[in-house]
C-alpha cells in the first residue's frame, strides 16, 4: 500500500514496491502514481496532447509509456540523475545515491506539489486536494501501511471536548 513518508521536512507520498516495467505493481501503489500523475501533469503544455488514466490501479501500457516519458523529460531538465527505465521505485531517503541522483516518486510529488501552488486552490495541502479529485487515491495511500484514523475534537463545554473516533 502506498503510505505517506517525511522526506527532508515534507510529507510525500512513496511507493511500497515499485510501479512500472518489470515493476511489481500492487493496485493501491498504481493508483497512487497515476493520481500524482494526472494531478502533477495535466496542467502542463508539454502533457496538454495526453490523456492521464483514471486512477485505476490497473498497470497497463498507457501508465508504463506515461511513466517511462515523465522521467524522459525529468532527464530534460534535471540531467543525468534522473534514470530513465521506466520504473518508479519506492524512495528510500532523499537521494537514492550520490548527489546527483533522484527518486522518480519524489519528483512526481513536486510536480503535484507545483500544481497545488500555481492553480490557487485554497485546501489545506496537495494531498488533501489529490484525494478530493480522486477517491481512490485516497483509499490507497495510507500513514501506516493499515488504514488512516481521523481525529476530530468538538466543543462541547469551556474546556471541554468530544473526542469522535473514525477508522477507515
Amino acid at each position: 500500500m502506498a503510505r505517506l513518508q517525511e522526506f527532508n521536512g515534507f510529507t510525500q507520498v512513496n511507493l511500497h514496491a515499485s510501479v512500472g516495467e518489470n515493476g511489481v505493481n500492487a493496485k493501491n501503489d498504481v493508483i497512487a502514481v497515476q493520481a500524482l500523475m494526472r494531478y502533477g501533469l495535466n496542467w502542463r503544455r508539454s502533457w496538454a496532447d495526453v490523456e492521464l488514466p483514471e486512477p485505476n490501479g490497473v498497470m497497463g501500457p498507457k501508465t508504463a509509456a506515461l511513466i517511462r516519458r515523465f522521467q524522459q523529460e525529468l532527464r530534460k531538465s534535471a540531467g543525468r540523475g534522473v534514470i530513465v527505465d521506466g520504473r518508479i521505485d519506492p524512495a528510500k531517503g532523499i537521494r537514492p545515491s550520490g548527489r546527483r541522483a533522484m527518486w522518480t516518486i519524489l519528483m512526481l510529488n513536486t510536480a503535484a506539489v507545483e500544481t497545488f501552488l500555481l492553480s490557487g486552490s485554497q485546501g489545506t495541502n496537495y494531498i488533501a486536494e489529490i484525494s478530493k479529485h480522486y477517491p481512490a487515491f485516497k483509499a490507497a495511500v495510507s500513514s501506516n501501511g493499515v488504514g488512516t484514523l481521523d481525529l476530530e475534537l468538538e466543543g462541547s463545554a469551556p474546556g471541554i471536548g468530544t473526542l469522535g473516533l473514525s477508522l477507515e
